[in-house]
């Protein structure tokens, strides 16, 4: 059934072209060459995907054995002496456990957040009798953990409770059958999509499709964005979206996604991160367009619940006649056991009973079947994590496109697993940001997981097949041109709006004492300010430097900045905690730190804010400077801020780095370097 939009121009008139079948591939030859080719990629990837699940297990096995319960509570990886103050359930059925700190006290800020999988146990309760769940909701002084199943009897109201983060091993198994369906295929849309990936066959494409013809839903795109959704429907088997940060690549895949679904098209949306998914869920449906995200409802946004699998098949008319006919057959049930227990129960009433308890069990049944297949059949759009597409689920449906989003935060066995499903894939991602989190690395020809399909399909594909955009809209001029010139050959361009913007332009900020200067390196070389190395964790952290990014954000804030609009991040989680503390221990004023935020630069990917100031921590007479190596951490702590970004960090370390020493000198040039001398 097509979907019409409120927002579509002149539907009526607008005929929708015939939905294309899609073709069979071709057979071809399979080459010996080929076959060892594919057999030595998936042989490799199971190796590096088996290093990777013993490098989890060990982590959290040596968490547990290394760690005091202090340290693990303190680098947010448990929760102690907790009490359990209600027990519930969501529409879907999973218990829900709330609990709080027995003293009373709020929440530690940087521990166990929405989504994260965690182990339930008591006092000496045996591992194997541990219930895992994940975390549902949580605020300053509560937290919710949802359980499927049935959960062991030793969790009571008595008990004393701690959670605690636990390996999620499943995935692994998902991704194991993904690259083993993958390296089988053959015949198959999967089997082209391998070829192309390994450079065994070239893409094919249709006929080209106009820009100035093409009826876009959104007018808005510019003239780049216009030519990636024109690529998307002339590509027939994969095309490659290069997202810089601020360009808008978030509104290129509405576009393409909207187009399939007008055009009476199925598509599965995937990304990484239940965070990813969530954003996407909320753009599609600001377009009233017909989305149903698939996933936990603990680890899916309070935000788009209502869009969730689960929920509509709670909210669907028939669900209220299911819930008729189960109080029905308790009521059945309870009676039928009453008059067992007194035995006056006659054989004709027994049967009758029996007859009719089996009878409502069927209409449950059926009921059932109905809305799942009617809410199944109106779902155009599916959204899901990379591993919520190994939902068998998603097999009772066929799709004509499957759209990867940040593909290049997904390692390469997870990214196979929405497109086992694919008619043509659509690929976005930014490949000079941070990659996927590794933990296992091999040397020498084995590589690492941190390579992605996104990267490999760029390597092997031309310019028919991928596309960059260019002109961003997130940062001033001034912010933009170094990360410009180092990650994407110079060529981006600042909109109009966003060129010359400053902070004065906003309400509310008056500009007294503020110094305009867009982008700002404040250097600390020479003050003495010394990295402190966090026990147990490994981080850092540096007490004076974050003293100096205070007294920064004074500064931005009595020029009337609010603090929603500020950003403070840091490489170091060691940092971000002990930046919190200050914070919360300075301010006179709790909803006002509340809403400025306070991240790792990893956690703040994909996110911006009108000011970012950046506390690089590291200072040493050695020139250590940690994963600060890996410049594409840098490239994302730059282009998070929109008009203005201060980094704090000692020039004297950080320069023993071609790139910062060559960042130095660009602030010079912008009129941005300052020393904290001053």
């Amino acid at each position: 059934m097509a979907h019409t939009y409120r927002d579509h121009p002149d539907p009526k008139k607008r005929k929708a072209p015939p939905k294309k079948k899609l073709e069979k591939p071709e057979e071809r030859e399979i080459w010996v060459g080929d076959t060892a080719i594919i057999e030595r990629h998936f042989l490799r990837l199971n190796k590096l995907l088996r290093a990777e699940e013993h490098s989890e297990q060990d982590r959290f096995q040596k968490d547990f054995i290394n760690q005091k319960p202090e340290d693990r509570e303190r680098g947010g990886k448990a929760i102690y002496r907790l009490e359990l103050l209600d027990v519930h359930y969501n529409p879907s059925g999973q218990k829900l456990l709330t609990f709080a700190l027995k003293t009373k006290r709020p929440l530690p800020r940087y521990s166990l957040a929405v989504g994260d999988i965690v182990r339930l146990s008591g006092f000496q309760t045996p591992e194997a009798d541990c219930p895992v769940g994940a975390v549902y909701e949580r605020d300053r002084t509560r937290i919710t953990v949802a359980f499927s199943g049935k959960l062991p009897a030793w969790v009571d109201r008595e008990n004393s409770f701690q959670l605690s983060v636990a390996a999620n091993l499943s995935t692994y198994e998902r991704m194991r059958e993904a690259l083993r369906l993958v390296k089988e295929a053959d015949h198959s849309r999967i089997a082209v999509l391998r070829d192309i990936s390994l450079g065994l066959r070239e893409p094919k494409f249709d006929d080209p499709v106009s820009v100035t013809k093409f009826p876009f839903l959104d007018s808005t795109l510019n003239e780049i964005q216009q030519k990636a959704v024109c690529m998307a429907h002339e590509a027939k088997d994969v095309l490659l979206v290069h997202g810089p940060p601020g360009t808008g690549k978030t509104r290129v895949l509405i576009e393409i996604i909207r187009q399939a679904v007008a055009r009476s098209e199925t598509v599965l949306v995937s990304a990484p991160s239940n965070a990813a998914c969530d954003h996407l869920v909320e753009c599609l449906a600001a377009h009233k367009a017909p989305v149903t995200r698939l996933g936990q409802p603990a680890r899916v946004s309070e935000r788009i619940r209502e869009h969730t699998f689960s929920y509509k098949l709670a909210a669907h008319p028939f669900a209220k006649m299911i819930e008729e006919n189960e109080a029905r057959l308790e009521q059945i049930s309870r009676q039928k056991e009453r008059r067992q227990v007194r035995r006056v129960i006659e054989w004709e009433e027994r049967q009758e009973m029996r007859t009719e308890i089996e009878q409502i069990r069927k209409d449950i049944r059926d009921l059932r079947a109905q809305i799942f297949k009617q809410v199944w059949n109106s779902s155009d759009i599916v959204v899901a994590t990379h591993v919520g597409a190994a939902d068998p689920i998603i097999k009772a449906k066929s799709f004509d496109w499957v759209i990867i989003d940040e593909a290049t935060q997904g390692i390469e066995p997870s990214t196979w697993i929405p497109m086992l499903y694919a008619g043509k894939v659509i690929m976005a991602g930014d490949h000079c940001q941070l990659p996927p989190t590794v933990h296992s690395f091999f040397k020498g020809k084995e590589g690492s997981l941190a390579l992605t399909l996104f990267e490999r399909f760029y390597e092997k594909l031309g310019d028919d097949s991928k596309i960059r955009l260019e002109r961003q809209y997130r940062m001033h001029e001034n912010i933009m041109n170094f990360p410009s010139k180092k990650f994407y050959d110079g060529k981006l361009v600042a909109d109009e709006r966003v060129r010359c913007h400053q902070l004065t332009d906003l309400p509310f900020v008056n500009g007294k004492g503020l110094d305009l200067t867009p982008a700002i390196f404040l250097d600390t070389a020479g003050l003495g300010y010394e990295e402190e190395g966090e026990e147990g964790t490994g981080s850092w952290s540096n007490p004076q430097e974050a003293k100096r990014v205070v007294r920064e954000l004074d500064k931005i804030l009595k020029a009337g900045v609010r603090p929603a609009d500020i950003a403070i991040i840091s490489p170091y989680s060691a940092q971000v905690k002990l930046l919190t503390g200050m914070m919360m221990g300075d301010s006179q004023d709790p909803g006002e730190i509340r809403e400025l935020e306070i991240d790792s630069v990893d956690a703040f990917q994909g996110r911006e804010k009108e000011v970012v100031i950046v506390s690089l921590v590291r200072s040493n007479s050695e020139g250590e400077v940690g994963f600060l190596a890996d410049t594409r951490r840098m490239n994302v702590a730059i282009t998070r801020a929109k008009r203005k970004l201060i980094l704090v960090g000692d020039s004297a370390t950080l320069c023993h780095l071609p790139f910062y020493d060559d960042l130095l000198k660009y602030m010079e040039t912008v009129g941005g370097y300052q020393s904290a001398w001053e």
